[in-house]
């Protein structure tokens, strides 16, 4: 996959997060790139996650993607 591409992908499931983006966006990078985790806190201490633990349940609750379109951004 080239970068452009990536960065396209990445912006489109970005658009498709309806509250929380910027707190959930950075949870999903910590959580693809997190080898063992045996708590949701724990990805807060990813250097992807700039922010607190406590954002880590406030994106989990808050955000409510549109599945069915955000599946549509899979090839």
């Amino acid at each position: 996959m080239n970068t452009e591409r990536l960065k396209e992908f990445r912006q489109a499931a970005y658009e498709l997060l309806v509250k929380a983006k910027d707190a959930t966006f950075e949870l999903m990078d910590a959580v693809m790139t997190t080898r063992n985790a045996s708590c949701l806190a724990e990805f807060s201490l990813s250097p992807l996650f700039n922010r607190q633990w406590p954002s880590v349940y406030e994106a989990l609750q808050d955000c409510r993607p549109d599945r069915k379109k955000l599946m549509m951004l899979y090839p």
